[in-house]
């Protein structure tokens, strides 16, 4: 299939994009390191920012799988105009920002900016087909304070001949700032006719007038940011037509409103090891008695995301340390071949044919797309070592005793201008050496300010969204990729697919990918380690959790049900737009099972020390921690396995006793390594034992939650008072002012934490009938009772 596939883009001119909002102090800028830096033998210490990477780069028109590096003078961008204060010093290319020199070959295609002082700047690009100008408006710098929201809406009055565009802009929930404050600036998109100046922003400063006739018979973009006079929103965009039409492109597609994911680690679907293909994932296996889509279809899953099936170094080593989770990608247009059922020529065909097989099931299906890094042994890596030892089996132990330097792809990686030394002082790669995701040698990170790798990479996102056809992309560590380029991997998707869905992983959530990037994000650091923390009683914190807790001050006890809730509303105070959909997950493949964490002693591993007792009171708790995911605004997942206990009846990776990933030198267990003995998070399916009622469960919460509309991620959330001593935690979710709403427009729910039932005095307006109908307590006058969960219908 890829032999004969044509890339396309959806742009015709290299200009760089839609402009920009920044603040005073807030750099558009490529850091060189993403997570962490090898510092080993340099004496010297880095501070990595964690996230937000950025650049300006030309769009690319022609894009190719495998193109030649652009030449030097063919891009070239200077400042046009600033506001009267600015020194004009604002642009830059491949700046350091650490003690370890990066790597720079001089081409100066994609820039960075920095405002120096608050008002508009204008940048030029030349190009091959002229002149280009981006506009970016700087706001001053700003605090710490919670983030303002705006979400563009607008119509056409054809009396007035004019659009009328509301930004609803809005203070955080907790923000100090004076509500009068508030203003929005508005920009016209410099690649339109449409100018700034023919904008009419209304006495409110919150509104906007655009004539039809300022359009010039042609499409304009409006592009606004909301500002509180401390601190800037994330912006949006409205589309105007000249036809009287109005687009609002940066909205996630309909279909994910009411649905559920499930995420699959594939290698382990079929329960045992190396059994897993296609095939299983679409029939099933009789002899391991795996099931295939049905499966999923009855269990009410909308949405499936599959960790990567490319051709990739983990899957071809005997035992990955994280086992074979495909995440160092080795041919970004393949399918592995051990997941290629029998009868296949071509493998990308077997994977379409299980996209295919969801679909029909009403299953949309997400690739995992891994673009921050690459896997090591991947050809346009290998093709710029000249010397070393490069065996799989050299794993991160890997050597580089000279580059490539002629190499086409030399410059297709992020690279610092040092040497890697062991930590013994010994040098393991010559200068300039690439750097990698947390600078491990294994996943090189990929340079963006290269503009050849952007097309080829572009060309991938093209080839799986279009020529494939899969229905949306996780993009892994998202945040390691700069802003500007998963804008324009937005614009290749949304080209082939209009309702293509793009989901983050950014650890925290960050508003800033919302702007024409991705319509729904990771919440890990906010409600899945909530999760975590409320069945262990805020013990047992992991380098992640910690870093989520110091960044987020909550005066409640950490163990406390209602930072559930909390967590919710605090996506608001971030400034998460109310249009962006974001997950309830308890776990995922890069945590720890919420049910290991509950009953298991991680460092100290005895799965059959754990009485049934305490395995049914851990299951609860994992039963109330997803009816939270069901019942609270954001998108419910579940993890493979999460479904049937597989903590308690699965098999884990590790394979003793010759196996010992996941030990230290002395023999003790990591308690947060990703395959670990005791370890489940990439545990072998549990088809043939497991807990009925448990399943029965999921079941019954997926079906209710597709039932009630109340439910949905836009209707209302209001925390309600509980009993201090019951660990419970309660609230109303209200549709609002909707004409057809399918089951009741308000209920309260309960969701009980504690090991047995508990006791409710609901209120008169509320009725006794719990709709969860596998938890259907008894009810003494208007006190019921709540085993897990209940969900009552309130009067208005």
């Amino acid at each position: 299939m890829s032999s004969l596939f044509d890339p396309q883009t959806p742009v015709d001119s290299p200009h760089p994009g839609h402009p920009r909002f920044v603040q005073v102090g807030e750099p558009i800028h490529d850091s060189v390191f993403v997570i962490d830096a090898d510092t080993n033998g340099l004496d010297v210490e880095v501070d990595i920012e964690h996230g937000g990477r950025d650049n300006l780069a030309p769009r690319l028109t022609d894009l190719s799988v495998d193109p030649d590096n652009y030449d030097p003078g063919e891009f070239e961008w200077s400042v046009v105009s600033t506001p009267a204060d600015s020194d004009g010093d604002v642009l830059s290319f491949a700046t350091d920002d650490t003690e370890i020199p990066r790597y720079d070959a001089g081409y100066d295609h994609a820039a960075e900016f920095e405002a120096d002082v608050p008002g508009e700047y204008v940048l030029g690009l030349d190009a091959p087909d002229g002149h280009h100008e981006l506009t970016l408006y700087a706001f001053p710098e700003g605090t710490d304070a919670p983030l303002p929201r705006i979400e563009l809406d607008g119509e056409y009055d054809a009396d007035a001949g004019e659009f009328r565009i509301e930004s609803n802009a809005q203070l955080a929930p907790s923000s100090d700032a004076d509500p009068d404050d508030v203003r929005v600036e508005f920009l016209a998109d410099d690649r339109d006719a449409l100018a700034t100046e023919d904008i009419e922003i209304g006495a409110d400063a919150r509104t906007a007038t655009v004539s039809l006739d300022a359009l010039g018979d042609e499409s304009a973009r409006v592009h606004a940011a909301a500002y509180d006079g401390q601190v800037a929103s994330a912006q949006d965009s409205i589309e105007l037509d000249p036809d009287g039409d109005v687009y609002l492109p940066n909205r996630p597609p309909e279909w994910i409103d009411d649905a559920v994911m499930y995420q699959i680690f594939p290698r382990s679907w079929a329960g045992e090891r190396g059994a897993t293909t296609f095939e299983t994932l679409i029939e099933g296996d009789e002899e391991t008695g795996a099931r295939g889509v049905e499966y999923l279809d009855e269990l009410g899953v909308d949405v499936l995301w599959v960790t990567p099936v490319v051709p990739a170094t983990s899957a071809q080593m005997d035992l990955p340390p994280g086992g074979p989770h495909g995440y160092g990608t080795l041919d970004y247009l393949g399918i592995a071949e051990d997941l290629v059922p029998e009868g296949y020529d071509d493998p990308v065909a077997a994977y379409a044919d299980f996209v295919e097989a969801c679909n029909d099931h009403g299953i949309a299906v997400l690739f995992d797309l891994v673009i921050n890094h690459a896997g090591r042994w991947i050809d346009q890596f290998v093709d710029t070592i000249a010397e070393g030892d490069q065996s799989v089996e050299a794993g991160d132990s890997a050597t580089v005793e000279a580059w490539n330097e002629d190499s086409k792809y030399f410059d297709w990686w992020d690279r610092v201008d040092s040497p890697r030394y062991d930590e013994d002082g010994t040098q393991i790669e010559a200068a300039p050496r690439a750097t990698g995701f947390a600078d491990l040698q294994w996943m090189p990170n990929i340079n963006y300010e290269n503009l050849a790798m952007r097309e080829y990479i572009l060309a991938v996102a093209d080839f799986w969204s279009g020529e494939v056809g899969v229905d949306g992309f996780r993009c892994d560590v998202a945040y390691g990729v700069p802003h500007s380029f998963w804008k324009d991997v937005r614009e290749v998707v949304r080209a082939n697919n209009g309702e293509f869905l793009m989901l983050d992983e950014t650890l925290p959530t960050d508003p800033k990918f919302s702007e024409n990037e991705f319509d729904m994000h990771y919440d890990s650091y906010g409600f899945t380690y909530t999760s975590q923390n409320l069945l262990e009683d805020g013990e047992g914190l992991t380098e992640n959790q910690q870093r989520m807790a110091d960044q987020y001050d909550f005066s409640d006890d950490p163990s406390n049900p209602d930072r559930l809730v909390e967590d919710i509303l605090t996506r608001r105070d971030h400034g998460i737009p109310d249009h962006s959909r974001v997950i309830n997950a308890v776990e995922n493949h890069d945590e720890q099972r919420l049910l290991n964490r509950t009953a298991v002693d991680l460092a100290d591993p005895d799965h059959d020390a754990v009485t049934d007792e305490e395995w049914d009171e851990a299951a609860k708790g994992q039963r109330a921690a997803f009816a939270a995911c069901i019942t609270l605004p954001g998108l419910p997942m579940l993890y493979y396995g999460q479904e049937r206990q597989i903590s308690r009846y699965g098999e884990g990776r590790v394979s003793e006793p010759d196996d010992h990933r996941g030990r230290t030198d002395d023999g003790s267990v990591k308690a947060h390594a990703d395959v670990r003995p005791g370890g489940r998070q990439r545990a072998f399916m549990n088809w043939n034992e497991y807990d009925e009622a448990h399943l029965a469960f999921y079941r019954t919460l997926i079906d209710l939650y597709h039932d009630l509309d109340v439910l949905g991620p836009d209707a209302d959330v209001t925390l309600q008072s509980t009993d201090e001593d019951v660990d419970a935690v309660a609230f109303t979710r209200e549709v609002g002012e909707e004409a057809d709403v399918s089951g009741p427009e308000t209920v309260l729910v309960v969701v009980n934490f504690e090991s047995e039932s508990v006791r409710i005095d609901l209120p008169e307006a509320v009725d006794t009938e719990n709709l969860v109908a596998v938890d259907d307590g008894a009810a003494d006058g208007q006190t019921v009772s709540v085993d897990t969960v209940g969900v009552f219908s309130l009067e208005q």
